[in-house]
């Protein structure tokens, strides 16, 4: 087999933008700069992913920096929110905007592009422009986001992503140019950009200052280039355990009057739905209850209120002079698992009701003997049941997406690889795999019109759904499942929140993630361990993991949904091989290695996945 060669040249930035009343939804932002009058180089592979992120409008600028350095801005939107598309870049005499996400913010003018809305935010400076002005500016934003603004006055570009890590950046640098840009693919050693800071590049002095999220005001840290990267290429590559942050240490009493009661209710009551009832007698817990869901109601409500209410085709067919259309315009990831089901009924409350709702369940098939009747799909079956029985007014389509084995290869080789990249474990790639096909929404007679995907991401970090968190609280009590809570949240947005956008956006549907609110985190993140989850030897799994949002579930009737067992995607799907560590390289990254600098070739077949390590990775 011949060796393919592929050079690069370029500095490039993608992002999502679009403009609506207020926010701007998961679109493609790419950004291209390039030193010593170095020629932009306009990657067809890369750009065509940028507009399958943004299908509605697509719009580039190249202009020139000065000093020989010259910029290609390019991007793609789909239109969510606002009375019309705004197109982007946004350029004015002041900055250049490229953004990407939605401004989940009430206090916002909604008959305005949050687009333009934060254009207007970051040149509205009265008195010298500064960098304190335009970093307290974005820190005002609420909501997922990536942003790429290029101050002409300092001639300085900001980028980030929102602090929780929503959405995604990526960052590739070589000898003539750097790269900015929602996706990439393979041939570009890139990394993800943090989502803990804002990141202020001076092109002048080719440093990149670091400022905190999570300050008040101003603290920063400047490096080069190459030694910001370096440190992200070395974290990147970390696994979960060797993650290191600063966690709070707490003390709980050793005799704690609600602690005893659950205690009490868990040794009593064997049944699962028996003790829920008598758990939701005590009035901290119920009161809990009702907050919660109250917040993620309200979460809900703004995510789907935010959004044309139109469909594909219908926008595609320019039928907008109507306020909405009848046909399906939201999706629901779903698995029949505890977490999407609740989503699918609180979004039954604000969606017209002449509008189906698809519950998009996903199955792959191993071998010609195999079946498609895997668990995520018989859940789903039983979690529709219930579904039809709350809301019969309802038009539920259950669309089960069926995956034959070649055609899982096919799309992984040519297109998923690209899309998880710079992720390259087999388990990054299943759990891909997975969203990629679920997300196209096709199954044996058509394709969900759906142009909003509600996912459950974050509810099993908040709520302490992984089997880590029963370890925890095994070893260490409670202090122990705290500091397991902590680190879950603290590593959310290194871990797969970026991946899962990049797959995800590409079919030019947005993913929103109602349990990853602002307000509903952060009403969650200081409640007490042992209201998040209680992982005791007599609740088991079912019931004392994710305590709290299995007593929502049963509040709002869904008895059967409320009881059942995590199970990881990847292996309800069936997509992934038990007899594989997820941990490992997956042999989709095998033919695409780095041999010098920014030069690729495709190996031939390898006998053994080697490991990053015998890759020089």
């Amino acid at each position: 087999m011949k060796p393919n060669l592929l050079i690069l040249f370029t500095v490039v930035k993608a992002d999502k933008s679009s403009s609506k009343k207020i926010i701007v939804t998961m679109c493609g932002i790419f950004c291209q700069i390039c030193f010593s009058n170095t020629a932009s180089t306009k990657d067809s592979r890369v750009l065509d992913r940028i507009k399958n992120r943004g299908p509605d409008c697509q719009k580039s600028l190249e202009i020139s920096l000065g000093d020989g350095i010259s910029a290609f801005f390019c991007g793609a939107v789909l239109w969510m929110q606002g009375l019309k598309l705004t197109p982007q870049p946004v350029d004015n005499e002041q900055g250049l905007l490229l953004y990407n996400g939605d401004i989940f913010d009430e206090t916002w003018d909604f008959t305005v592009s949050d687009t333009q809305t934060i254009m207007d935010k970051l040149c509205n400076r009265t008195k010298d422009p500064s960098e304190d002005f335009i970093i307290k500016e974005l820190k005002t934003l609420k909501g997922p986001f990536a942003i790429i603004f290029y101050d002409k006055i300092s001639q300085k570009i900001y980028f980030t992503r929102d602090k929780i890590g929503r959405t995604s950046l990526l960052f590739h640098k070589n000898e003539s140019s750097i790269i900015i840009s929602n996706v990439l693919g393979r041939e570009y050693e890139c990394v993800e950009v943090p989502a803990t800071h804002i990141h202020i590049l001076d092109l002048k002095t080719h440093t990149i200052k670091l400022c905190a999220w999570d300050h008040d005001l101003y603290s920063t840290v400047e490096l080069s280039i190459e030694e910001w990267l370096n440190d992200l290429q070395k974290k990147q590559s970390l696994p979960d355990d060797e993650f290191i942050f600063q966690l709070k240490d707490e003390s709980f009493p050793e005799e704690d009057e609600l602690v005893n009661y659950i205690i009490n209710v868990s040794q009593q009551s064997k049944c699962k739905v028996t003790a829920m009832k008598k758990l939701l007698q005590h009035a901290v817990i119920r009161d809990t209850v009702l907050k919660v869901t109250e917040l993620l109601e309200q979460s809900i409500k703004l995510r789907l209120n935010r959004q044309p209410n139109k469909c594909k085709k219908c926008l595609r067919n320019n039928l907008i002079e109507e306020e909405s259309c009848n046909h399906c315009t939201v999706g629901v990831l779903f698995s029949g698992g505890l977490d999407c089901t609740i989503l699918a009924v609180l979004a039954d409350k604000y969606l017209p009701k002449e509008q189906s709702i698809d519950l998009i369940n996903v199955a792959f098939k191993k071998d010609d003997n195999g079946t498609y009747d895997v668990p995520d799909r018989l859940t789903g079956r039983q979690s529709l049941e219930e579904l039809q029985k709350l809301c019969p007014e309802r038009k539920w389509v259950f669309r089960e997406v069926n995956i034959p084995k070649d055609e899982t290869a096919e799309h992984q080789a040519i297109t998923i690889g690209d899309l998880v990249y710079p992720r390259q474990t087999i388990l990054d790639e299943s759990l891909g795999t997975a969203l990629w096909f679920a997300a196209r929404g096709q199954d044996h007679k058509d394709t969900s019109t759906s142009r909003v995907l509600l996912v459950g991401s974050g509810a099993d970090e908040l709520f302490g759904g992984y089997i880590r968190h029963r370890n925890a609280y095994k070893r260490q009590g409670w202090q122990g499942l705290s500091k397991e809570l902590q680190l879950d949240w603290n590593r959310i947005s290194f871990r797969n929140l970026a991946r899962d956008n990049r797959v995800i956006c590409d079919h030019g549907r947005q993913p929103r993630m109602p349990y990853l609110d602002e307000n509903f985190t952060s009403y969650v993140l200081q409640l007490k361990p042992w209201l998040r989850c209680f992982p005791s030897e007599d609740l088991n799994m079912g019931i004392g993991d994710k305590l709290t949002l299995r007593l929502v579930a049963y509040n709002l009737g869904l008895i059967e949904a409320a009881v059942l067992p995590k199970r990881a995607l990847q292996f309800g799907s069936r997509i992934a091989n038990k007899k594989e560590k997820g941990s490992d390289l997956s042999k989709t990254f095998v033919k695409n290695i780095r041999i010098s600098n920014y030069i690729f070739y495709e190996l031939t077949a390898m006998e053994a996945t080697p490991s990053p390590a015998q890759l020089n990775l």
